[in-house]
């Protein structure tokens, strides 16, 4: 696989194919940033891509995350990976290392990629909507590539069932009555994308969102998100789940 810079190398023929590409990139190129892709190494057949721009906070200077797009049929690969890190290579050119996003804390894959594998810090954003005013599970990201999030050694495998403030019945989510908030927690999930989102309609949604939205009122921050070994699993179907700290200061 090799990586091809569209605005910097001038190959933007290589997205003409997607008819909102045009305005995609004229919308980069106006916010001075790049957008990459990762290519088949036996041709110029893209297997994905990433965007990014340049923003500037109270932290200093920092990139967006514009976009990491993976077609279904190379998924499972890598590529993500390998496109987060080319943009750190990019990044790194211009001597900044935080990327800032946004997502769904409920996407497994995002979770694994992100905070697994880069250390991505997640933090809570309450109060936020879909288009028809249903509450919808949302987390602002921060992925400092120099400092990444370490893996706390709160709880071991054979701790976070019982420790998690939601258990399943099947697809159900069922919140634990009278959870004690005291000491690291755990939010169990199964297998999620986004087209298991879209399916299990806002009950599901809504149910979730109140589990996370009591962990944040209560002063818990998101501290590392892992799978589970099978073996722990009580129907053998794989299981992710997030640990869930006290933040300081609160």
């Amino acid at each position: 696989m090799r990586f091809v810079r569209l605005l910097s190398e001038s190959r933007e023929d290589l997205l003409e194919d997607r008819p909102s590409s045009a305005d995609e990139m004229r919308s980069i190129r106006e916010r001075h940033g790049e957008r990459i892709v990762a290519l088949d190494p036996d041709g110029d057949r893209p297997r994905g891509w990433i965007a990014v721009f340049p923003g500037r906070d109270e932290g200093g200077h920092f990139y967006h995350l514009a976009g990491i797009v993976v077609p279904p049929e190379h998924r499972g690969q890598g590529i993500e990976a390998a496109l987060m890190e080319e943009a750190a290579r990019f990044m790194a050119e211009h001597r900044v290392q935080r990327l800032k996003f946004g997502t769904c804390p409920l996407l497994t894959a995002n979770a694994s990629l992100y905070v697994t594998r880069f250390g991505t810090r997640y933090r809570w954003r309450a109060g936020v909507r879909t288009a028809e005013g249903a509450p919808w599970p949302s987390v602002t990201c921060e992925c400092d590539f120099d400092d990444p999030l370490a893996r706390p050694l709160d709880l071991r495998d054979d701790e976070i069932l019982s420790r998690s403030v939601v258990s399943w019945e099947g697809t159900k989510p069922i919140p634990r009555q009278k959870v004690v908030y005291s000491g690291p927690l755990a939010v169990v999930l199964p297998d999620l994308d986004a087209e298991a989102l879209a399916a299990a309609g806002g009950e599901f949604l809504s149910t979730l969102y109140t589990v996370f939205h009591a962990l944040y009122l209560h002063g818990y921050g998101f501290a590392w998100f892992d799978s589970l070994p099978v073996r722990s699993a009580p129907s053998g179907d794989p299981l992710f789940y997030y640990v869930m700290n006290r933040v300081l200061g609160l």
